[in-house]
């Protein structure tokens, strides 16, 4: 899996540092692949691009009835993307790899024309995230070493390479999206603008679950689910729809979720809240689907599963425009809402900033083939059957 470093998100031990072999590694090569008059992008920076692209790819294949993993065949065969595009998995392959490099030096020309800037201090966490990685793996902290260098170098990657397109591209892209849609950016959104952004795509949620089964452990201490039985189940699906009405009546959700609680003789508050964007509610789909035909400070009930699985939630929906203002005034909130309103527009600017460069692909790109990343799944065989002959003569040694 190639990682897109986030700055800040957690802290990594200190590794030791690089060695000369391994910060040189195959940047002694100067080959390059792509290049405006201001930049020039190494070819290790075009093949860690051509094995994303190839990860991304044969995930897609997965999903095609006849794919076999034991075979490169899928290479050949047509895939469709997650924008719908329907294309033989090679082309696809090298067409995104082609896009991000481009995308590359787009956003680095376009951090010229904003003015954008990386502080040496992100700069700095970006680079010791990426050696970490380089070294000992994404998951050392766990006791998993496994060092994105012995995947990446035989195929020709330098470290460098890797630190720039993983460190380097996600706070340049950060650094040009803040400086555009930011405060005094050539592109600036208002908090006026945010906030009714908040309000037509988030949803603020809450919804207390009642689970429709018992659980017990056998003596092995192995866990069992046992469904109610039905008077049980509509004690409780009358209890919660009684709360639909109160709320509808003007009661509040919080002084519901009292009353509840007391009933129920409960210490633990069971209601759950959240923010969010509407259509990747966290809840699951039913519960989303509910929020949908939901109007403000209205609440539900939803059934989700059955049998001994069944869970049973009252749902319920605050109107957005309270809670917008607050929302977006922490510095996290405000990013993330808008990075969700801004997402697809800078996608749009970038690829027509990279439409417009005059940018000049090197002849030693179309040397590497996709099918240089491919590695052959071992293949699942049936144990051999013993026949009764053999089973006899077994017994008589």
């Amino acid at each position: 899996m190639k990682p897109t470093v986030k700055i800040g998100s957690f802290f990594l031990a200190a590794v030791m540092a690089l060695s000369a072999v391994l910060t040189t590694g195959c940047s002694l090569n100067k080959e390059w692949s792509y290049r405006t008059s201001e930049k020039e992008l190494a070819i290790g920076v075009y093949i860690y691009c051509l094995d994303v692209a190839f990860q991304q790819a044969q995930t897609k294949a997965k999903e095609l009835e006849d794919y076999d993993g034991t075979k490169d065949k899928w290479l050949d065969m047509e895939i469709t993307d997650d924008d719908g595009n329907t294309v033989v998995a090679r082309k696809w392959i090298k067409d995104e790899a082609d896009k991000k490099c481009r995308s590359f030096l787009a956003v680095e020309n376009a951090m010229k024309e904003e003015g954008a800037t990386v502080d040496e201090a992100t700069q700095q966490a970006a680079d010791d995230q990426a050696k970490t990685y380089w070294n000992v793996g994404q998951y050392a902290n766990y006791g998993y070493v496994m060092p994105m260098s012995k995947e990446l170098e035989p195929h020709g990657i330098s470290f460098e390479s890797f630190r720039y397109c993983t460190a380097q591209y996600s706070v340049n892209h950060q650094a040009l999206f803040n400086k555009l849609y930011g405060e005094n950016g050539s592109q600036e959104v208002s908090d006026s603008e945010l906030e009714k952004y908040y309000t037509e795509n988030y949803v603020d949620y809450s919804y207390i679950p009642v689970k429709l089964y018992t659980t017990a452990a056998d003596e092995s201490g192995q866990q069992t689910n046992t469904a109610l039985d039905d008077e049980k189940i509509k004690s409780y699906t009358d209890e919660l729809e009684g709360y639909v009405k109160d709320i509808d009546n003007g009661k509040s959700f919080e002084d519901v979720d009292k009353e509840y609680m007391s009933k129920n003789e409960l210490t633990d508050d069971p209601a759950l809240s959240n923010k969010e964007q509407l259509e990747n509610v966290s809840a699951g789909d039913q519960i989303k689907d509910a929020l949908k035909e939901l109007g403000a400070n209205k609440a539900t009930t939803v059934k989700v599963g059955e049998g001994n699985e069944a869970m049973l939630y009252l749902v319920y929906k605050r109107n957005s425009a309270d809670s917008a203002k607050e929302y977006i005034q922490t510095e996290t909130n405000h990013t993330a809402v808008l990075n969700a309103m801004k997402e697809k527009d800078f996608e749009v600017y970038i690829q027509q900033i990279a439409d417009d460069l005059e940018i000049e692909k090197s002849a030693a790109v179309d040397k590497y083939d996709p099918k240089m990343f491919f590695v052959a799944e071992k293949p699942t065989t049936a144990a051999k059957e013993t026949t009764s002959a053999e089973t006899e003569t077994v017994a008589e040694e």
